[in-house]
């Protein structure tokens, strides 16, 4: 067993985990797909819109049910069943008849949510058990694969939409993502017993628990709910702004060509920032890190309300970088606090956060248009969101 403990090549095992995120993306592509769907099925923009709204909501169900498969299974069959059941939404969503649009909230909405969450959550518990003393680092690496997928797909699909037609382009993606995350999943196992047994916590700055806390016991700490609410209004101002910068652009003085560079923008620094933040989180320490992201997003946000010009989109790229950041650190944050063992199921857990955030921003954007101060009032809730995450995270006291 000490043999096969040595052989472990962890690094190779990251790099299949971030393969199989390749494909990760298809849900940052909707905005691509959704003029199709439009077409096709007769929709308005609202209409076309759920299928994504659920798949958005729907992904941490499907996280939740990554953790349970994990207590349950092995590594490998639970990204298997994962990869399956977004193959199968993938490959439904190709076979919906004109006349039943609604069957796109089923496919597309509920089983490649699951399918993707249970894939996502997987993949970050196996990289934080491959890498206890780097787990800043290996979540921020599979999770910069997201963005990274979204920037490699988008122009796939638009070449796929203009040339063929929407039915083939979910065939060919359903059958890529089915041979990427097979091939992928087959390198990553659970670590064998005594794989890093001699790691010691202590000798690093970010500071763990030693006890592995049972969801159960999770959810009867207060750090469980400081740290889900912080999570909340971590990503709330982002999804709050990032519908409207593009609806925005004229009135704030730039062209739409610029808009639509700035989204592009925005896409790179989100993944830079899932890999740069929680990277540094594992050297100066976990709470520090989300703190100065914190205050810098907040005041972001600030300059936002009133910026016009090049400072608009160049405050929108910044947002974006310290929005993956969140999104980078939470998973470790997580992990620090509750344990290795349960890191799956405990995060998903926490995720119930950004599921929320992802259900309250849209019915916050369409009221706040109703109302005197418009755009402006979802911009306060952001700001606002951003300083309440700030003193959450302040009264967060390290782990046991």
């Amino acid at each position: 067993m000490v043999e096969a403990v040595k052989k472990i090549n962890r690094t190779k095992i990251l790099f299949m985990g971030m393969f199989i995120q390749l494909t990760a993306g298809m849900l940052y592509s909707w905005s691509v797909i959704q003029p199709f769907i439009m077409k096709h099925y007769s929709l308005d923009t609202s209409a076309a819109s759920i299928p994504f709204s659920v798949n958005l909501a729907v992904f941490v169900i499907g996280s939740i049910l990554g953790g349970k498969l994990q207590g349950k299974f092995l590594i490998q069959k639970s990204l298997f069943i994962g990869i399956l059941i977004n193959f199968v939404g993938l490959a439904l969503t190709a076979l919906v008849p004109v006349q039943f649009p609604w069957l796109i909230i089923v496919t597309f909405g509920i089983l490649c949510g699951i399918g993707t969450g249970i894939v996502y959550n997987t993949l970050i518990a196996a990289m934080q058990k491959y890498f206890p003393d780097r787990k800043g680092m290996a979540t921020g690496c599979i999770l910069c694969m997201i963005g990274v997928s979204g920037f490699i797909l988008a122009p796939f699909i638009s070449y796929l939409l203009n040339n063929y037609s929407l039915t083939l382009m979910f065939v060919i993606i359903a059958f890529v993502t089915l041979a990427v995350g097979v091939i992928g999943a087959f390198f990553i196992k659970n670590p064998p017993e005594g794989y890093m047994a001699d790691y010691n916590p202590n000798t690093v700055k970010v500071a763990s628990t030693s006890k592995n806390y049972e969801p159960k016991e999770m959810l009867g700490t207060k750090y469980y709910y400081l740290i889900a609410f912080a999570m909340l209004c971590a990503v709330l101002g982002f999804m709050l702004i990032n519908p409207q910068f593009v609806v925005m652009s004229k009135e704030r003085l730039i062209t739409s060509a610029q808009a639509l560079t700035a989204v592009m923008f925005a896409s790179v620094f989100q993944a830079m920032g899932r890999l740069v933040v929680p990277s540094i989180s594992d050297k100066v320490g976990r709470k520090i890190t989300l703190l100065v992201v914190f205050i810098c997003s907040a005041a972001i946000i600030i300059g936002i309300v009133g910026a016009k010009g090049l400072l608009y989109p160049i405050l929108f790229v910044a947002l974006a970088f310290f929005y993956g950041g969140f999104l980078g650190t939470f998973p470790a944050l997580s992990t620090d606090y509750f344990g290795i063992k349960n890191a799956g199921i405990n995060y998903a857990f926490v995720m119930i956060g950004f599921g929320a955030a992802s259900v309250i921003c849209p019915i916050l954007v369409r009221a706040v248009r109703g109302t005197a101060m418009g755009t402006a009032m979802s911009f306060a809730i952001a700001g606002a969101a951003a300083i309440i995450g700030l003193i959450l995270l302040i009264r967060l006291k390290k782990p046991n």
